[in-house]
């Protein structure tokens, strides 16, 4: 909801144009997030199986190892990304009319700071996945955004506000709760607290490991998802991108209740796994099922009052089609039907499949976009993503159906 309320917000702080490079600029910092090696998921189930056997002490080493290697990833990231910035020309890359921002790298440089210093405390949010607290995870996620929200009320309430202070409030945002948030993680679970002396090297093989093929999986999606915008801004214009994230966001909410949903059973299938409680499991991939049917109901009535909603949300300024609307539903169905059962498969540790169809699909995304975008517009790439990801949809669900069924041989059981 909070994301929603930021939307028509943010709009009345920055013009559609701005608001556009916001967004696509946001798209590309999500690739910084990614950036920790798969060393937040490989915590997450690591730290699980810890916590299942009753050993603190590793679940100590573990926290304490992955902290030390998220700070000097993120400092060599910081690095190469801000060295990047003096032989890269941003206004080219994202079709940006320098009569009309006139500080582009700054506002790039100062995002890229703040959000690689949340990237580091991220790894509070996993910790509370592993102990399979996900409300907890969610509780952190929305209080940045509501803190962010507050931010964008009081600068809409100022005269005159540009990209910079927007930029600063949406990446600054996350930081400070999380900032707040360690103290007192660490208060209430001291058996977890991390410290430089536990640092531990023969715990980097299981966290890569397992989190190297997470990464990959990422990055492969990141491609997908992250590069639809800068496609958009610089193939049209960045005030396209802003259609294009409205609709995203709009029917992206079911997405989201989904994940808020289905989060639980990541960890607690990894915990079920490695008990072997098969019938848990399979009881509740039945009401998982009976969950996405009801998600695809609600895609059908939100695609069916789509248009009314958005004048109310955004305004009749904004145009939005009808097929634009229906593809993206579409979309989301896949997304979900996918999620479904990916979580599954990243608790039973089995991701070989999800992550080589994952880099098959970011390898024929982008040409495809390109294609289709020329031919259908922004319409097209919508298109492109339907397509890519009907294939993650399908094979996730034979893979675990093999899992289930004790027939999974070679790549389908790893």
């Amino acid at each position: 909801m909070v994301q929603l309320i930021l939307v028509p917000l943010t709009l009345n702080c920055l013009n559609q144009y701005e608001y556009g490079i916001w967004l696509t600029i946001n798209s590309l910092l999500i690739w910084i997030d990614t950036f920790d090696i798969g060393l937040g998921n490989g915590l997450r189930n690591n730290l699980t199986i810890a916590i299942a056997q009753n050993n603190r002490e590793r679940g100590r080493k573990l926290v304490s190892t992955t902290l030390v290697m998220l700070t000097i990833i993120v400092s060599v990231i910081l690095f190469i990304v801000i060295s990047l910035l003096h032989f890269v020309d941003a206004y080219k890359v994202l079709n940006v009319d320098i009569r009309q921002v006139s500080n582009l790298n700054d506002i790039i440089a100062v995002s890229i700071a703040l959000v690689a210093a949340t990237f580091i405390f991220k790894f509070i949010g996993n910790i509370y996945l592993a102990m399979q607290l996900p409300a907890v995870n969610n509780l952190i996620v929305a209080l940045g955004q509501t803190v962010s929200l507050l931010g964008i009320y009081f600068l809409s309430l100022t005269q005159q506000v540009n990209l910079i202070q927007v930029a600063v409030v949406y990446t600054a945002s996350p930081l400070l709760v999380y900032l707040c948030s360690y103290p007192i993680t660490f208060t209430k679970y001291s058996y977890l607290r991390p410290s430089l002396q536990l640092f531990d090297r023969t715990e980097l093989k299981s966290l890569f490991s397992l989190g190297i093929r997470f990464f990959i999986a990422q990055i492969a999606g990141l491609v997908i998802f992250a590069s639809s915008n800068l496609i958009i801004s610089h193939i049209f214009s960045p005030k396209e991108v802003t259609p294009y994230q409205i609709v995203y966001r709009y029917f992206g909410m079911t997405n989201i209740l989904f994940t808020l949903i289905s989060a639980p059973l990541w960890s607690a299938t990894t915990d079920a796994y490695t008990r072997g409680d098969w019938d848990w499991i399979k009881r509740n991939m039945t009401k998982m099922h009976k969950v996405v049917l009801l998600m695809i109901g609600l895609l059908g009535v939100m695609f069916l009052v789509a248009t009314p909603v958005y004048h109310l949300w955004v305004g009749k300024n904004i145009v939005i089609t009808q097929t634009l609307s229906l593809l993206m539903a579409i979309y989301m169905v896949f997304i979900i039907i996918g999620t479904c059962y990916s979580n599954m498969l990243c608790g039973f540790g089995k991701i070989q499949v999800l992550t080589l169809v994952t880099i098959i699909e970011a390898i024929i995304y982008i040409p495809l976009a390109l294609l289709l975008s020329k031919q259908l517009g922004t319409t097209g790439i919508i298109l492109a993503l339907v397509i890519v990801n009907a294939f993650s949809a399908v094979t996730n669900k034979i893979q675990f159906d093999k899992i289930m069924h004790g027939t999974a041989r070679g790549i389908w059981n790893k």
